[in-house]
């Protein structure tokens, strides 16, 4: 009986990780220059100074430009709040918990005045199309679906209500009310207490 080993991966070259290196900084000075300035004063030229690399490095690893930067720093954002989505739901203690750490990760990174303006209002009017404005809303979606499905499974929501046709119900309700938090037109603690008391009223009563 034979048994299958996996290939391993070749280790990536000195050049390789000197270009993620560099694209990883253009990104962050993306981000820099937003926290610093706001969305409206990005330009490549500060976007250059902030990476402190030549404008020429910057069209090298990202030959659309700004459209290109602000795509990937968008992404990286969702990435991150993913994760943090990922960490809260880690310590939940209930399902109720597992979908308020969806919004809580949203509302609170939408308080961040600059990056969460971005994000939430005129990152997604700048990008308009594109995989990266999916990485965030499009995981939450599937996560919170999943949590649903369990839920129901275990008895614990409703028979009645379809958990994809209510995680999508959901995912809005997180977006619109972190487009009100970045816009400074809601407070994040008491749209979470509110998301709160929504979903309390999805279980099933005993």
């Amino acid at each position: 009986m034979s048994s299958q080993t996996e290939t391993p991966q070749p280790a990536r070259s000195l050049r390789e990780r000197r270009k993620e290196q560099t694209q990883a900084e253009l990104v962050a000075g993306v981000l820099d220059v937003i926290d610093s300035l706001g969305f409206e004063k990005l330009t490549i030229e500060r976007i250059s100074r902030a990476a402190g690399v030549s404008r020429g490095t910057v069209y090298a690893h990202f030959p659309g430009g700004l459209t290109e930067l602000v795509s990937a720093a968008y992404a990286q954002i969702g990435c991150l709040i993913v994760e943090t989505t990922t960490a809260h739901i880690e310590a939940a203690d209930t399902w109720c918990d597992e979908l308020i750490a969806h919004a809580r990760a949203m509302f609170d990174f939408a308080a961040n005045s600059r990056s969460g303006h971005f994000y939430n209002v005129s990152g997604p009017a700048f990008i308009a199309t594109g995989e990266a404005r999916g990485i965030g809303s499009g995981t939450s979606l599937m996560m919170i679906a999943d949590t649903l499905d369990r839920a129901q499974e275990q008895g614990r929501l409703r028979l009645q209500i379809a958990p994809d046709a209510l995680a999508i119900l959901l995912v809005g309700a997180i977006r619109e009310a972190a487009t009100e938090v970045a816009g400074g037109a809601a407070d994040p603690g008491q749209e979470i207490a509110a998301f709160a008391a929504l979903v309390s009223g999805l279980a099933k009563v005993a």
